[in-house]
């Protein structure tokens, strides 16, 4: 199996390194600037489940030939469009997409664009951030795969790719389609993520601050509330074991975690507010639901970082 990866950062790049690690063939599509300093300097990988330098197979927009059998995508959101441009050559195979983005709405644009035969579906858990020089940094023990099949026909190949993941050190599974569904998985993800973000920049601070205050546990439980109406509402109410998974994480007092959202937020970057918080506030609108904490938590972060969606 050949396998293309859009972008070596905190995802794509932990994940195919990993991949790599355990014999795939893995070649990244990266920008100009990122392809001069992998060449130079190797992927380097520094985790608590080992560290990694690679020499590794890069390509660009440019160079990319169509003859892979799955591209992995894990752009930020908001760079999903300039990513597809750069995808064009390599999409003109045979190549079976594998989006691994925040929310849901990133479905239904490749879902038009590609046709949902050729769009697979995929969750990645893992905390993780590019350093000041390149180097993917795993901030914890977290680092999982879930992929699924979304249309009859994809499911050969994710088994195979599953069957890779299998032989890596991250954790990995396959939802079944027979008995399960990965838009439950996304929905039980983004509930979770929504909830992570929206509290920790709306407050500032860590999960274990938030829950020194008077208030704090209620607060991130209500809003965990509020999202987990919006899944039930449009048909994905999250099973009892994610729920209790999600809320062993937004309730450990103690704990140093953060959002991504957070740590962009903090060092002025750009967010994904919009398609984290501001998607998750549409649906709730749509189903009729208030979804107070959450709106509070979405126009904060319009103020903060008010990027329009294309610059």
């Amino acid at each position: 199996m050949k396998i293309l990866i859009l972008g070596a950062g905190g995802v794509g790049g932990y994940f195919g390194a990993r991949l790599q690690e355990a014999g795939a063939d893995v070649t990244w599509l990266v920008r100009p600037k990122r392809l001069q300093a992998l060449r130079e300097n190797g992927l380097r990988v520094e985790s608590p489940a080992g560290k990694l330098h690679l020499k590794v197979q890069l390509v660009t927009a440019e160079t990319v030939t169509p003859d892979y059998d799955l591209v992995m995508m894990a752009p930020k959101a908001y760079d999903l469009e300039d990513s597809l441009a750069a995808l064009d050559r390599a999409l003109q195979g045979r190549a079976l997409l594998l989006p691994f983005l925040n929310g849901l709405t990133h479905l239904e644009l490749l879902d038009r664009r590609f046709g949902r035969e050729r769009v697979a579906g995929g969750v990645a858990h893992i905390g993780a951030m590019l350093g000041p020089d390149g180097t993917i940094m795993h901030l914890n023990q977290l680092h999982s795969l879930t992929v699924g099949p979304r249309a009859p026909g994809q499911a050969a190949l994710l088994k195979t790719f599953f069957e890779l993941c299998q032989r890596t050190r991250f954790d990995a599974i396959y939802v079944d389609e027979r008995t399960d569904s990965i838009e439950q998985h996304l929905w039980t993800k983004w509930t979770f993520l929504a909830t992570l973000a929206g509290s920790t920049t709306l407050y500032r601070g860590s999960i274990g601050k938030i829950m020194a205050t008077v208030e704090g546990e209620a607060l991130v439980r209500e809003m965990y509330e509020e999202c987990l109406a919006v899944a039930a509402a449009h048909g994905h109410p999250v099973p009892a074991q994610g729920r209790s998974s999600a809320m062993a994480v937004l309730a450990q007092h103690g704990s140093d975690f953060t959002a991504s959202m957070y740590r962009d937020l903090m060092s002025g970057q750009r967010t994904e507010h919009e398609h984290v918080l501001g998607e998750m506030c549409k649906m709730a609108a749509a189903q009729g639901l208030a979804a107070p904490l959450m709106r509070a938590a979405w126009c904060h972060m319009q103020v903060e970082n008010p990027r329009p969606e294309r610059e």
